[in-house]
C-alpha cells in the first residue's frame, strides 16, 4: 500500500514555496506572507487558515478551510494569507 501524504505538514515543511505532489498538476503551499499567484488557470482549495485571493478591479475571494475557488487563465491574482494559510493548488 502506498504511503499517505499529510498535505498540511508537507506544505509547512517548506513555507512560502509551492511543493509539487506526485502525479502532476497538484501542489501545496503554506503562506505566512502574501505573494503573486501568477495568471495560470488554477483551483485553490484552502486546507488550513484563511486565504484572500485578490483579483483584478478590486474583487476578492476569502477562502476558509474546505472552501475552493477557480481562477481562470489570464486572470492575475495575489495570494494573501490571514494569519497563515495552507492551500492545495490544482492545475497550476
Amino acid at each position: 500500500m502506498p504511503d499517505s501524504l499529510h498535505l498540511i505538514r508537507l506544505a509547512q515543511s517548506s513555507p512560502e514555496r509551492a511543493l509539487e505532489l506526485p502525479g502532476g498538476g497538484l501542489s501545496v503551499l503554506h503562506l505566512s506572507t502574501g505573494q503573486d499567484g501568477g495568471e495560470a488557470a488554477c483551483w485553490y482549495v484552502c486546507l488550513e487558515g484563511s486565504l484572500i485571493l485578490d483579483l483584478p478591479h478590486g474583487d476578492f475571494v476569502q477562502l476558509k478551510p474546505g472552501e475552493s475557488y477557480q481562477v481562470p487563465a489570464g486572470q492575475a491574482r495575489r495570494l494573501t494569507p490571514v494569519r497563515g494559510a495552507t492551500v492545495l493548488m490544482i492545475g497550476q
